[in-house]
C-alpha cells in the first residue's frame, strides 16, 4: 500500500523562544489513518516544537495501516480503527497494552460551501439524492477505505449501485474527495467527518440516515519499537491528552469515550 508521507520539521527558535531544543533529538515513526490526519498533524506540530523532537508521520486508509504493520515496517505509533488495531494486538504485531480510544467519527454528505443543504434523514431521500447527482465521490473501499468499503454497501442496499456505477469517482482517501468537491470536479462528496472539515471550500451539508450510519472508533497504540522509545511514549501521551480532546472534537470526531 502506497502512504502519503509527511516530515514534521523540526522547529528550533531558540532566541525568539528564549530555550532550545535537546542536544540529541529522537525520531518517532507514526503509521495512521487518514481519518486522523488533520488533529495528529496538529498535536504533532506543537509536539516538535516543545521538545525537539521529530516525528514521520504516515497517513494512509486503515487497511494500509494494517498491512504496513504486518509486513513488519518499522513504526512506533499505530492509529487506526479500535477494532483494527486490536487484531494487531492479537496477532503479536503491537504492544501487549490495549489501544486507547482518540475518538469516534460519523459519516456525512459534503457539498460546497454555502451550497444548500439537502434533507437525507431517510434512505429514501438519500437514494433521491444520489439518483438525481451528476456525480458523487468517496474513497476506494479496495483501498481498504473504512467508510469506502461503508458506502459501497450502502449503495447496494438502496438497490441503485450499478445504476450510479458510471458517475461514482473514486479517491484513494476521504481528503482527496473533498478536495475535489471544493474544485468543483465532483458534485458532491460522503465521507468521515474529519476528512471534510479540513478541507477549504466544502462543508458538512448532513449525516447519513440513522439507519445506514456507520461510526467509526479510532484509537492509538505503541508498537513494540515504541515501547522502547521515550519520545513515542511522550507523543502518545500527548495525542491521548485530555488537552488534545478539543483538537479531536474541532477536526469532526465525537467524544472518545
Amino acid at each position: 500500500m502506497t502512504f502519503i508521507r509527511h516530515a514534521f520539521a523540526v522547529v528550533a527558535a531558540c532566541a525568539a523562544a528564549g530555550v532550545c531544543a535537546p542536544a540529541s533529538a529522537d525520531e518517532v515513526r507514526v503509521f495512521a489513518a487518514g481519518a486522523v490526519q488533520n488533529p495528529i498533524s496538529i498535536i504533532v506540530n506543537g509536539f516538535e516544537r516543545e521538545t525537539g523532537n521529530k516525528v514521520i508521520a504516515s497517513f494512509g486508509t486503515a487497511g494500509a495501516v494494517d498491512a504496513q504493520i504486518r509486513a513488519g515496517e518499522t513504526a512506533d505509533i499505530a492509529l487506526s480503527s479500535l477494532s483494527g488495531l486490536h487484531a494487531l494486538v492479537d496477532a503479536g504485531k503491537l504492544a501487549a497494552a490495549y489501544p486507547k480510544v482518540v475518538g469516534r467519527v460519523r459519516i456525512a454528505l459534503a457539498l460546497k460551501a454555502g451550497a444548500p443543504k439537502p434533507d437525507i434523514s431517510t434512505p429514501e431521500k438519500l437514494r433521491a439524492l444520489v439518483l438525481a447527482a451528476p456525480s458523487l465521490g468517496y474513497a476506494d473501499p479496495a483501498g481498504g477505505a473504512t467508510s469506502g468499503a461503508h458506502l459501497a454497501k450502502v449503495m447496494g442496499q438502496l438497490g441503485i449501485a450499478d445504476e450510479i456505477k458510471s458517475k461514482v469517482v473514486l479517491r484513494r482517501v476521504g481528503l482527496d474527495v473533498m478536495k475535489d468537491v471544493a474544485d468543483g470536479k465532483i458534485a458532491m462528496g460522503f465521507g468521515q467527518a474529519s476528512e471534510i472539515v479540513p478541507v477549504p471550500g466544502v462543508e458538512i451539508a448532513a449525516y447519513m440516515p440513522d439507519t445506514m450510519q456507520l461510526t467509526s472508533v479510532y484509537a492509538i497504540s505503541l508498537t513494540k519499537a515504541g515501547e522502547k522509545n521515550e519520545a513515542a511514549k511522550a507523543l502518545f501521551a500527548r495525542i491521548t491528552s485530555e488537552a488534545s480532546s478539543a483538537v479531536f472534537e474541532k477536526a469532526g470526531f465525537e467524544n472518545r469515550r
